[in-house]
């Protein structure tokens, strides 16, 4: 069941994609934590797409080499967890060293998400991090013996036009022009227009 709706109207002449980003929540990585394109869909001059999800969290991991702009990142394994229950996990490895999530609980402060990332050291890159509604929202790089903690949120948002694709890396400090979009349970459903001079603007929904 969806939790909240947004609905983008292209009313420019570019052609591009409408990209769902959340700005990087605190944390105590002690790598830089990456943004990712969490939703993104092309939209022509004068059509409309609409995004809707649930605002179920999850613990991601992937192998998504160096997190730099541009590059793709694929979740491996998500395991739906939540800041005031289950919130606690070990990213370790099985019988054959690949790398997989154990032992979901709860404990830690709440509010928090926290990666436990055991003593395992693997021949790729891996990175750790939290998605929603089963898509990747943001990453770092794995370390071992080292707990990641975010503080995850639900209800804001950031909207972008450009050439994104969903999962993508990207500098938040890098985009210009986007919009911040703010949901609750009293306005679950949003819209966001690309005007004629290339400005998102936030309309009314009624």
């Amino acid at each position: 069941m969806s939790d909240y709706r947004l609905v983008c109207r292209n009313h420019s002449k570019m052609h591009g994609s409408f990209a769902v980003y959340q700005s990087p929540p605190p944390t105590n990585s002690p790598g830089r934590l990456i943004t990712l394109a969490w939703m993104a869909r092309p939209a022509a001059p004068n059509t409309r797409v609409t995004f809707s999800w649930s605002t179920v969290l999850s613990f991601i991991w992937g192998e998504a080499g160096y997190l730099r702009p541009g590059a793709i990142f694929e979740a491996s394994q998500s395991v739906e967890g939540d800041p005031l229950r289950e919130n606690v996990i070990d990213l370790g490895q099985d019988s054959f060293g690949a790398p997989v999530f154990q032992n979901l609980r709860a404990g830690g402060p709440p509010g928090t998400m926290t990666i436990n990332q055991l003593n395992t050291v693997f021949d790729f890159p891996v990175s750790v991090g939290i998605g929603m509604a089963g898509m990747p929202a943001y990453a770092a790089e794995a370390n071992p013996n080292v707990s990641t903690s975010f503080i995850p949120h639900r209800n804001s948002y950031w909207v972008v036009f450009g050439g994104f694709s969903s999962g993508e890396a990207f500098e938040t400090g890098s985009i210009s022009g986007a919009l911040a979009v703010d949901f609750d349970r009293m306005t679950p459903t949003q819209t966001v227009v690309l005007d004629i001079d290339n400005i998102l603007r936030l309309k009314s929904s009624r």
